[in-house]
This record gives structure tokens, sequence and C-alpha cells, in this order.
């Protein structure tokens, strides 16, 4: 990493904190929560920063360089895809050591209130999704390998085809980028065509190491910058801007498709498939609508969103973690005198991932307490068996079969 360029994180935040720009991610109205939280859309960001830091996970914990290092960074824990109820399962595994680590180093656990888990939520996710800094050197040598340099110059008086990539110096942001490349796509296609130059194919960071190069060289007006997109707003845009038309369809299940985790590289897989998507929307007689930047951040955020979204969850095979993982030992199906926990119909009520973390954390210290009395081992949960156990509660909360001894059935 470049010491001279601001930390990725670090950079995003100094950006988040002008009021302007603050993003919230509520669910709008006629949402469901339970529904909202399969797509991380009930938290807001720059409040999730706030409890990381107000609640001193910063003293285990760093983001992208920025805390602690007695846990793992939580902006490079990102080599595999993670849903909601992939997060709380994990918080649910590590959560003796946690305890163990904390109490080791004098920090006794903060409590935390289901919006500031939701708030968690999204401040990780969104972390996952960032790119690190670009290298100029290496923007300046993609510009001439990918083809780019044949049609526009950089700072210079060599003129070209296509416009002064200078121009373009004060967006920080790749984002901005691809909705300017949207804009010119048909320009720049019939261009390219006319002049017998193939569309340039960009891989992984490309774009973002061009950006840190033109960055370099380019104009000296202050810099502009995105605040991150929003999940909601995003999920309305796909249709509005007839995403939805093509997606799925025509073309891939963005739900299911093999899609990168960081912005800049789904914004260079997009910029890719831009005659391809072109081709298709003429062929369906889609219009091509005019994109805002922020806009296009929103809908992205979306499309990530889908991307981690929990997998539907199979409550039978939820019935059989809950027995085999012991849950059964503290928690009855329903309410009953003496219960050491609370039964499973009451856990069903809001059983999503945030509210299942909400309660690990608040109440993970005195389970871990009691658990070892009773002798009984820590369960830890695989891949899927998070989002079927929650399947199941939520099963729980409307059977009849769980009614309470006198109520009808």
């Amino acid at each position: 990493m470049n010491p001279k360029q601001p930390n990725r994180f670090h950079q995003a935040m100094i950006t988040l904190a002008v009021p302007a720009l603050v993003l919230t991610c509520l669910v709008p109205t006629g949402v469901a929560r339970s529904n909202a939280d399969d797509i991380g859309a009930t938290g807001d960001i720059m409040r999730g920063w706030r409890v990381f830091r107000e609640k001193q996970c910063t003293t285990c914990h760093a983001v992208w360089d920025q805390g602690g290092h007695i846990g793992p960074d939580l902006g490079r824990t990102r080599t595999e895809r993670l849903s909601p109820a992939k997060l709380a399962g994990t918080m649910w595994n590590h959560i003796p050591k946690m305890l163990s680590r904390m109490k080791a180093t004098g920090h006794a656990p903060r409590a935390l209130t289901r919006d500031d888990m939701a708030d968690l939520f999204a401040l990780l996710f969104f972390v996952r999704s960032l790119d690190e800094p670009g290298d100029p050197a290496r923007g300046r040598a993609l510009l001439q390998s990918r083809g780019c340099a044949s049609c526009h110059s950089v700072d210079t008086s060599d003129g070209g085809i296509g416009p002064d990539l200078a121009q373009w110096g004060s967006y920080a942001n790749p984002i901005i980028w691809l909705q300017l490349m949207w804009e010119h796509a048909p320009v720049m296609d019939a261009a390219m065509k006319q002049n017998g130059v193939s569309w340039p194919k960009l891989e992984g960071s490309d774009l973002v190491h061009i950006v840190a190069y033109v960055r370099s060289v380019g104009t000296s007006a202050e810099k502009v910058y995105l605040h991150p997109g929003s999940v909601t707003r995003g999920q309305t845009l796909f249709t509005q801007k007839g995403c939805a038309q093509c997606h799925p369809g025509a073309g891939p299940d963005l739900s299911t498709a093999d899609l990168p985790i960081s912005l800049g590289a789904l914004a260079s897989r997009m910029w890719n498939h831009s005659p391809d998507m072109a081709k298709l929307m003429s062929e369906r007689g889609v219009e091509r609508q005019p994109i805002a930047a922020q806009e296009l951040a929103d809908i992205l955020a979306y499309v990530l969103a889908l991307r981690n979204r929990d997998k539907k969850g199979d409550g039978a095979r939820g019935e059989q973690v809950f027995t085999q993982k012991g849950c059964s030992s503290c928690h009855e199906r329903t309410e009953v005198a003496h219960a050491v926990g609370p039964a499973a119909t009451q856990l069903g009520h809001d059983a999503t991932p945030v509210d299942m973390a909400t309660a690990l954390w608040n109440h993970g210290e005195t389970m871990l307490q009691r658990m070892s009395e009773a002798g009984m081992t820590w369960p830890v949960f695989d891949d899927g068996e998070m989002v079927d156990l929650l399947t199941f509660l939520r099963s729980l909360e409307t059977s009849p079969e769980t009614s309470a001894p006198g109520e009808s059935k």
C-alpha cells in the first residue's frame, strides 16, 4: 500500500462525515423487517461506525488498519461470500474466544441495542465492498495495455478521439467513472468500431488503478466523492431504470451470479458487458435510461446485497439443529415455569440474523457460564445451519402445535 495514499476506509469515513453525505439505509414503508434483513437493508453505515467506536470494538478490531489488532481486521476477512445469517453464525462461533480475550484485556462487553447491531451489520457489509487504494503506476500501464490510450490522452496536448481523461481527475470514486462510461458508451462504441478499436476489457481492480493514475496527474479541483449506496433506493431504481426487464431472464440472475465482492471490480465487470447489454436492450426494446452517479451507486449496492442474500432456510433441518446443538436443553418450545432461557416461540417473534446477533452479544456471557456449569460444550454452527435454525424458530411463532395450553388451535 502506498503510504502517501489515505487508507481507503479512513478516507471513506472522512468523506461520510460531511453532513450532506450522510447515508441512511432504513427500511422503507411497507417492507417487513425480516425481509429487509435478508439483504442487509435495515442499518445505517454512519451510525454503525459511531457504534463501532463508542462501544470500543476498535480496541480489538481494525477496519482497514483503523483500530486494534487483537482480533481480525474486519475489512480484510472477505475471502468468501458472507450473508447476514452467516455473519450471525460467525459471531456465535467466536463468542467464547472473544469473551476470553476481552476479559484478559480488561474490556467488558458493552450492551448493544437491536438498532446498534443492525448498524454494525450495515458497516461490516459496506467495508467489504471497498477497494484497496489504486496504484498510479499500474493505472498508467493499464491505460496503454488495455488500449484506452489509443483514444484518450491524460493531461497532454496530444489530443485523441476521446476527451482528455485529466478532466476526470476530480472524480475519486470508480462508480462515477462507470456512470460517465455508461452515459457515453453508445458514442464510444460507434467511434471505436469506426476506428477499428476493440472494446477494452478490464479485470479486477483495473479501473481503481486507472482512477488513481488520472487523479495523480489530473485536475487540482476539489475531489468529488459519493456516499455509500442505499440498498433500498437501489432496489427501487433497479426496476425504474429497466434493469429488472433483463435480470433475471435474458440477462443473468444477479442473486446467484458469480459477481465480484468489491465495487471497483463490479464496475469493471459492468463495463466489460456494456456492448452485450446494449445489444440485448436493443433486441428487447428496453430504453437506455440515464443514470446519475449516486443512482448507480445505489443500484450497485443493491446488486451486491443480492449476492449476499441468505439462501432460503429449511425449517426441518433447523429443528434438527435446535436439538443437536443443545438449544432445546435451555429453550423449551413453549413458555414453561422455571425454564433456563426464553421459549423458542418467543425467540421466533423476530428471528432474524440481527436479532440473533443482538441477543447473543448481550447474553452470551451468561449463556457461556451456564453451559459451562452444566458441562455443555459451546455449539458451533456450520455454513447454512444458522439460517435453517432461524427459519425453524420463525415457523414456531405461527405454528398451531406451539400454542400454550388452553389456547385455541
